[in-house]
């Protein structure tokens, strides 16, 4: 009978029911994992049988998650759950916000370049949109900003924590497509700013072609600090991230440790970071 399946049902067909039953799935509003398995599940008792379906996951999937190299996504979320708690994000798009918030469509650009900050320090993209959407999203607001192009900045610089490493899609991609974490990390890194650069180059020039979309912060709301001051306060909130980012991405990239320990590494960085802070206690922890 699975055979028979097979052989009326082409791939183009099954690729075309799949799209159509994920899309309707998706209206309903349900979650997108329980859908997508849902429809993995049916499809593949379907056309492969129960048996070789349940076979399948257990090889494919509950074996992989135990791989060792896993352990780093636990850890990774440990991370960015710390360094939420630290503030320094606040500090960091507070800083972007004075230095770019008279250019046409500047809080745009600075919520992308937080995203992509977020991206190498978290990896996680639910916790880096989450964030971005406190800390931006009601100052695009407020100034003025179209709602569209603010929501739809927040998730494209949010989104960037799937490209940019240390990515955790990229952590599960890995061992499931028997690749090194290690060289998709190396491999992501260009592409992740290339991308986080046309964004902005996107925001400029629609904000330059359409100026009531993204309107300039007035003058006189950032006329009383220093120009120096500034970029002395963009040096000190981008140290702690860099420090992060370094924690985790340079021990990989120079050879030190593999992603699963150079994510313990970041977890402690993280830590020490909210200790240096004054914000470390237990109900933190």
């Amino acid at each position: 009978m699975i055979s028979g399946l097979l052989d009326v049902i082409s791939p183009t067909v099954i690729t075309i029911i799949f799209f159509a039953i994920l899309f309707f799935g998706l209206a309903s509003g349900y979650h997108v994992a329980f859908v997508m398995g849902f429809i993995g599940l049916a499809l593949g008792s379907i056309l492969l049988g129960v048996p070789q379906t349940i076979n399948y996951m257990y090889t494919n999937g509950y074996s992989k998650l135990m791989s060792y190299t896993f352990l780093c996504v636990p850890m990774f979320y440990f991370m960015g759950t710390m360094l939420v708690q630290s503030g320094v994000t606040d500090a960091l798009y507070d800083s972007l916000y004075m230095v770019l918030g008279r250019l046409r469509g500047g809080l745009a650009v600075s919520t992308v370049a937080l995203g992509a900050v977020l991206a190498a320090c978290i990896g996680v993209i639910s916790a880096a949109v989450s964030l971005l959407t406190i800390v931006s999203l009601k100052p695009m607001i407020k100034r003025g900003y179209s709602k569209s192009l603010a929501s739809g900045t927040i998730a494209a610089g949010g989104g960037l924590g799937i490209l940019i490493p240390p990515s955790v899609m990229l952590v599960i991609y890995g061992p499931l497509a028997n690749v090194s974490v290690g060289k998709l990390f190396m491999g992501a890194i260009f592409p992740g700013i290339l991308l986080a650069g046309l964004y902005s180059i996107y925001i400029l020039v629609r904000s330059h072609l359409q100026p009531g979309v993204a309107p300039a912060v007035p003058t006189e709301e950032l006329a009383t600090i220093p120009a120096a001051r500034k970029l002395s306060m963009l040096a000190t909130s981008a140290l702690p991230p860099v420090l992060l980012i370094f924690s985790v991405l340079g021990v990989i990239l120079l050879g030190i440790a593999p992603p699963t320990e150079a994510a313990g590494v970041g977890a402690l960085a993280a830590t020490l970071i909210v200790v240096a802070k004054g914000k470390f206690n237990f109900g933190v922890l």
